[in-house]
């Protein structure tokens, strides 16, 4: 061993040693998203320990390949400036950045149930940074003790960095006294090749993807075995897409071209309302609570034509807003506005109504250019945007993400009365979200209860801002000829395991409700956002043939099916009543009866082969359609 130079040996060493807080951060992952992972064997917890290093040793490689370069390079000794410090700030400043990120996801895994994505990076470019920076103290504040655990860290990479070659370290003069032999040379190729594999994950043809993790663990646990840094890194170049021919017999399971309904087109204006992480559980008349955080919701439901079985396209805001208003789902590992597909021309409910002599407004009472909402919905035809500028009143501003819900609503309300009819206006709220504020002098009215998480004060103070707003429109004029369509961006933090698991994650509400109609009700048909858009328009019996990956929830045909869809973490899931079937890279990896099973227990597969091949068909069908039309522009 002595012939291997030393400072390959130190280079390997210091590499390893980086497997302990990696491990360390796997373990605080769990700890702190338990609720998320309950009832896991310890057992399975320590193989998942194990099965993680093979993602573990390629994320260390390929973050750390500038330290590895600079190490391999035969230059100075180990008492050198070049090697005793600037290899250390690079090895440091590498690794601190991957601990962070790490951290950064144990704390809002709850809120998407994935590790971040190259994607994050593009989103920050989009907006995202200003609302990030806008948080970021309230995060510290709130977090404290993660930003502790992360300087822990560090501290212990650097001692260990530093305990690594003490007893090593040797004098250039001494070090230049070995000869380069064949065996030196020899160790530098092995050196090499093992990084190589390493990086690779191992001898496969193919090199390791995160689609790989689908082998350690259950769609559920993966996130267990992935680590941030190899998530971000290898999906950030990836190919977000693959292009594939249809597979025959596919395509007809799929179709994105509506026919014009029948009847007269109703001119009723259209208001959607879409709540910031509403889920489904919040709301008592739909889920049964002891108590309920939406008296109003509750009361309108009553009213209203209300879907039951509702579902969500994605985890996130950026997902869920291009999902309800273009039928547009992000079913990839990125969301489509921050793709490199966002270019593509695409079709929104406000092109398609502007074209009936419709008005078309957005309200975002967050700051403009947040996640790219502004250009997103100037590129799908909406005639007015407004946000956090045109407010125009920083004495609303939360000091966060924008403007407060009760006074952005009652904002809202008045210039919907002075836009020309007929209109269609979409709002997207931002009060219940973390950091979990409200208004001061709500301080007491709305108030955490015993057994709560922080939202459920938030769910509360933005119910009432829209009981507000119902108030406030129910005296205007055109209130009477408006069809009010209310959802959610996407489900947020869970008190209930039910929630927490890969069908409640995505469970929202869907309801249609307007004064004096026969919009009234339940449905129990199967309903996902971007079936919202088609039921609009089908509602209101529009004219002529258009483009959308959803299907209108009013058609009762014989061969119209009904279901959602969603993609987390390479796996693509289909919810069709009474079903749920998870599929990875063409292969069905689990069916399961969710009336009977709602916590996904009993996987069904190879049990009931008929349900798995037609809803795997439809999923196939489903990828192929979209991967196609998203790659080839040809969503309009």
């Amino acid at each position: 061993m002595k012939n291997i130079p030393l400072h390959v040996r130190l280079l390997a060493k210091r590499l390893t040693i980086l497997l302990i807080p990696y491990e360390i951060c796997r373990i605080i992952f769990r700890i702190y998203n338990a609720s998320y992972f309950s009832g896991m064997p310890f057992s399975k917890f320590c193989y998942y320990l194990f099965a993680g290093l093979r993602f573990d040793i390629s994320a260390i490689l390929i973050t750390n390949i500038v330290f590895i370069i600079l190490s391999l390079l035969p230059w100075g000794s180990e008492q050198s400036f070049y090697r005793k410090s600037i290899l250390k700030m690079v090895y440091m400043l590498t690794n601190s950045v991957a601990f962070f990120f790490q951290i950064g996801d144990t704390v809002f895994f709850p809120f998407v149930y994935k590790r971040s994505t190259g994607d994050i990076f593009k989103f920050v470019s989009l907006g995202g940074g200003d609302d990030t920076l806008s948080v970021m103290p309230t995060v510290i504040k709130d977090y404290w003790f993660m930003i502790l655990i992360w300087f822990i860290l560090i501290a212990f990479t650097y001692i260990m960095y530093n305990r690594a070659g003490k007893k090593n370290i040797k004098s250039s003069v001494t070090e230049q006294k070995h000869p380069v032999t064949s065996f030196t040379v020899a160790s530098y190729i092995v050196f090499i090749g093992l990084i190589i594999l390493g990086w690779r994950g191992g001898w496969q043809l193919k090199p390791m993807s995160t689609i790989d993790t689908i082998d350690y663990a259950s769609p559920h646990d993966i996130p267990l075995v992935m680590n941030s840094p190899y998530s971000i890194v290898t999906t950030y170049y990836r190919p977000v897409l693959d292009d594939a021919a249809f597979l025959p017999g596919m395509k007809k399971e799929y179709s994105t071209t509506h026919i014009p309904s029948k009847g007269n087109f109703r001119r009723l204006n259209v208001v959607t309302i879409v709540m910031e992480s509403m889920s489904k559980e919040y709301i008592g008349a739909l889920n049964n609570l002891h108590r309920t955080y939406t008296p109003f919701l509750d009361s309108l439901i009553s009213q209203s034509l209300v879907f039951d079985n509702a579902f969500s396209n994605g985890k996130k805001s950026v997902e869920g807003i291009p999902a309800v208003l273009a039928s547009l789902p992000s079913w990839m590992n990125t969301a489509f506005i921050t793709s490199p597909y966002a270019g593509d021309s695409f079709i929104s409910i406000a092109d398609l109504l502007d074209k009936q002599g419709y008005t078309t407004a957005f309200f975002h009472g967050g700051h403009n250019g947040s996640m790219g909402f502004d250009k997103f919905c100037e590129k799908g035809g909406f005639n007015y945007y407004y946000g956090m500028k045109e407010y125009n009143n920083n004495a609303d501003y939360d000091g966060n993400w924008g403007i407060w819900d009760e006074s952005f609503f009652q904002y809202f309300a008045k210039n919907l009365d002075t836009l020309h009819r007929p209109f269609y206006a979409a709002i997207f709220s931002i009060s219940s979200h973390h950091p979990f504020s409200i208004p001061a002098k709500y301080k007491n009215r709305f108030v955490q209860k015993k057994g709560d998480i922080p939202m459920m004060k938030c769910i509360e103070y933005s119910d009432f801002s829209l009981k507000e707003f119902f108030q406030t429109i129910s005296k205007m004029p055109w209130y009477d000829s408006t069809l009010f369509v209310i959802t959610a961006d996407h489900a947020g933090p869970s008190i209930d395991k039910y929630y927490s698991n890969r069908l409640g994650m995505y469970e929202i509400p869907i309801i249609f409700y307007s004064p004096h109609s026969n919009l009234k009700g339940r449905s129990h048909t199967t309903m996902q956002q971007i079936d919202i858009m088609p039921s609009i328009l089908d509602y209101l019996h529009y004219q002529q043939p258009y483009f959308s990956f959803g299907t209108s929830a009013f058609d009762t045909g014989a061969s119209v099916n009904h279901y959602a869809i969603n993609y987390l973490n390479d796996v693509y899931q289909i919810e069709k009543n009474p079903w749920c079937l998870q599929l990875v890279d063409n292969e069905v990896k689990g069916l399961y009866n969710y009336q009977k099973d709602s916590m996904l227990r009993n996987n069904l597969i190879n049990k009931s082969l008929k349900v798995e091949d037609t809803l795997s068909n439809i999923l196939k069908a489903v990828e192929e359609t979209y991967n196609y039309s998203i790659i080839h522009n040809q969503i309009k």
